[in-house]
């Protein structure tokens, strides 16, 4: 099974510190989970070295390292060294426990090993039998394997568990969605639209109303949440300017980002939906300032994604060289990035 599908399951997980052992004498470790926080992986890798030199607690510095491979996607290395950690606990089950365990599960579906990750899941349930996020991790790993009705099960007992959760809905439509099960997933959303409106807010009913494809629903109710006072305000400007991205009409998402950033210009995520918007009409130089402002903002969840759109930007515009010399900077801060390796070949025949 492709591994972009079983990315749908891909929850961000707690980097909780406490739980393995000691809680005194591990600056190294700190610095490390610090790194991973900012994406800085290999510093992260050093720093855990650092910490086992130093002769800091092996269960922690074994779940950073795990943790940390896992976000390069060094899955086996990631597996190795959560095995490790767990192996090193101090044998009384907490949250540091569940986190690690989670995280165990997910490169396990990374490697398709799906057998693996629904066994980790299973002693996930036994010890958490409310656990919905298991659950619906379950049932990812169920769909992965081709048991469908194992899926359907463990999606149900997830929405049962808290059948308010919308966000939760929308990733069990994504998962069924990538497999095929379209009508299905619809089925899922337009149950939870039907039953829920009452109790919904208006970016959960314009985050249904989009996914079910209902666009002029979708803006109606993520304006209005746009003008709520209590409402986060750029997840729900990304997902309004998305409404016109999906039906090509860029001008309205662009006129939705450029209105957001002249009341908040700190949201390195719109900036990235600005630029991609401007790639798309063939504005080349004005994404690349948009992708500019956005790596100037430092976002360190951000400037990856940043970097490279903006040598796409560079390449459609035929600066080729600018585009080789920064792809030369990216592949340093970035080297696991192996499509930008091939795109790097591609840009040295230029």
């Amino acid at each position: 099974m492709k591994r972009a599908r079983v990315a749908t399951a891909i929850i961000a997980y707690t980097l909780i510190l406490t739980g393995c052992g000691s809680l005194t004498g591990r600056r190294n470790i700190e610095s490390g989970f610090s790194y991973i926080e900012s994406h800085e992986y290999q510093s992260a890798l050093e720093s855990f070295d650092a910490a086992q030199e130093n002769g800091e607690d092996t269960c922690l510095i074994q779940r950073g390292r795990g943790i940390a491979h896992y976000n390069r996607g060094e899955y086996e290395d990631a597996v190795s060294c959560l095995l490790e950690s767990l192996a090193s606990d101090n044998g009384i089950v907490d949250e540091t426990d569940f986190d690690t365990n989670y995280y165990l599960a997910q490169s396990y579906l990374e490697l398709e090993e799906y057998k693996k990750a629904k066994e980790v899941y299973d002693a996930i349930i036994a010890l958490r039998s409310k656990d919905a996020t298991a659950y619906y991790l379950r049932g990812v790993a169920e769909l992965a394997s081709g048991n469908h009705d194992g899926g359907h099960s463990d999606f149900s007992k997830a929405i049962t568990l808290n059948s308010r959760d919308y966000s939760m809905m929308i990733r069990i439509y994504k998962a069924l969605d990538d497999y095929g099960y379209s009508e299905e997933a619809t089925s899922i959303l337009q149950t939870a639209m039907d039953s829920g409106s009452d109790f919904m807010t208006n970016f959960e009913k314009g985050q249904v109303s989009f996914y079910l494809g209902n666009n002029a629903e979708a803006q109606s109710y993520l304006e209005a949440a746009r003008n709520e006072r209590d409402q986060e305000k750029e997840p729900v400007v990304v997902m309004l300017g998305q409404t016109g991205e999906k039906q090509g009409d860029y001008n309205y998402a662009i006129s939705v980002y450029r209105n957001y950033l002249s009341e908040d210009p700190t949201s390195a995520q719109v900036y990235n939906q600005l630029g991609m918007c401007q790639i798309r009409q063939g504005d080349y130089e004005a994404a690349v300032q948009s992708f500019e402002q956005g790596l100037g903002i430092d976002d360190k969840s951000m400037n990856q994604a940043l970097y490279l759109n903006q040598i796409t930007a560079y390449e459609y515009m035929g600066e080729f060289d600018v585009a080789s010399s920064m792809m030369a900077t990216y592949l340093k801060n970035y080297p696991d990035d192996e499509s930008a390796r091939r795109e790097n070949i591609f840009l040295s025949t230029r």
